[in-house]
């Protein structure tokens, strides 16, 4: 998560992992959810001030800045922060509602940043296409949809009908957008690589999470049919089973090709947006059938669908977990020893 006293770009990654499983998952999960939820959720809001304000003192540095410049396709990792203050942001209404003074606040700075960072992707698409570094594209460029659609989000949460539903349908609409040309860099990169199964990404599961969170920013728009949403839904689990599949057959892949440990387990910051994803796919679903509880009949398969993802989200986030605390300790014990010595 640190290197050289700075954070990676894509750090935010992980509170928005955590955030979500927080969001939706959880509440599957009595036991967590009434005697660690609201513990674990402010535990996750000091954990994202910290690294916010590391972010922040990297950001400080010319080095970093200038490292973000002149990776046009790393850089996009900065939307992970715009994500996560979303995902916070959402969650200090949901546990402490009385907070919402502070959240509109948060939510007016987050806005902000979003600019900017739309400002920084548009000039880092340009770079990429002149560069013709299309061969080099993956699921992170997609952070600019996700963030995107987070705002809007969290603007409509935050304020509710004091929001312009105009404003919650130009960010969905410009969400698409960003997906759209987002996945056209993406798949010319497919074209090219398609045959090597080695160079798909952990990032690429983005290209399901990115239109998962479009599916959640039109249910709380609150302005869209339950067939338009369906059918996004349906997407979505497509878009799940074929990426997914590819994961999978990554995964044997790589055992066959370096065991185990070196194949799969592993620890590397870029896999926590398996989890987001993940997490996104659950808190769409759910948000959905609670919305349009009076069709029950027409959800009855995403009723049994729920059960099924929030197992595997809450596995799938142990693991992580346990790829972190692995990685963490030996790369500390190394220096601890030096130390001594």
């Amino acid at each position: 998560m640190f290197s050289n006293k700075t954070i990676d770009a894509s750090a935010g990654s992980i509170i928005m992992a955590f955030g979500i499983f927080l969001l939706g998952a959880v509440y599957q999960f009595p036991f967590l959810n009434i005697h660690l939820g609201l513990v674990l959720s402010g535990f996750l809001v000091i954990a994202w001030l910290f690294m916010f304000f590391s972010f922040f003192l990297s950001l400080s540095k010319r080095d970093y800045r200038n490292s973000l410049v002149n990776l046009p396709i790393k850089s996009f990792g900065v939307g992970t922060w715009i994500a996560a203050t979303s995902v916070i942001g959402d969650l200090i209404l949901q546990r402490i509602p009385s907070l919402l003074s502070i959240v509109q606040v948060l939510a007016y700075a987050n806005l902000v940043l979003w600019i900017a960072f739309i400002a920084l992707c548009i000039r880092q698409w340009k770079t990429i296409i002149v560069n013709k570094e299309t061969k080099n594209t993956h699921g992170v460029i997609l952070l600019t949809t996700v963030s995107t659609q987070s705002i809007g989000g969290l603007l409509v949460t935050t304020f509710g009908t004091a929001f312009p539903l105009f404003l919650m349908i130009a960010f969905i609409m410009l969400g698409i957008l960003f997906y759209l040309f987002s996945i056209t860099l993406i798949s010319i990169r497919f074209a090219s690589k398609w045959r090597d199964i080695h160079e798909w990404k952990n990032t690429d599961c983005i290209i399901h999470g990115a239109i998962s969170i479009t599916g959640l920013a039109l249910v709380q728009s609150g302005s869209f049919t339950l067939g338009t949403i369906l059918f996004i839904w349906y997407v979505v689990l497509f878009l799940f089973v074929i990426v997914e599949t590819a994961e999978i057959i990554r995964a044997i892949a790589r055992i066959q090709k370096y065991g185990w440990q070196k194949g799969i387990l592993t620890y590397n910051i870029t896999q926590w947006a398996r989890n987001f994803t993940f997490g996104m796919f659950y808190f769409f679903t759910v948000n959905l059938v609670h919305t349009f509880s009076s069709s029950r009949n027409s959800l009855s398969f995403q009723n049994h669908f729920l059960n099924l993802l929030g197992w595997i989200v809450l596995l799938l986030l142990i693991v992580e977990i346990s790829l972190f605390l692995i990685f963490i300790v030996t790369k500390t014990k190394p220096l601890a020893i030096a130390k001594k010595i």
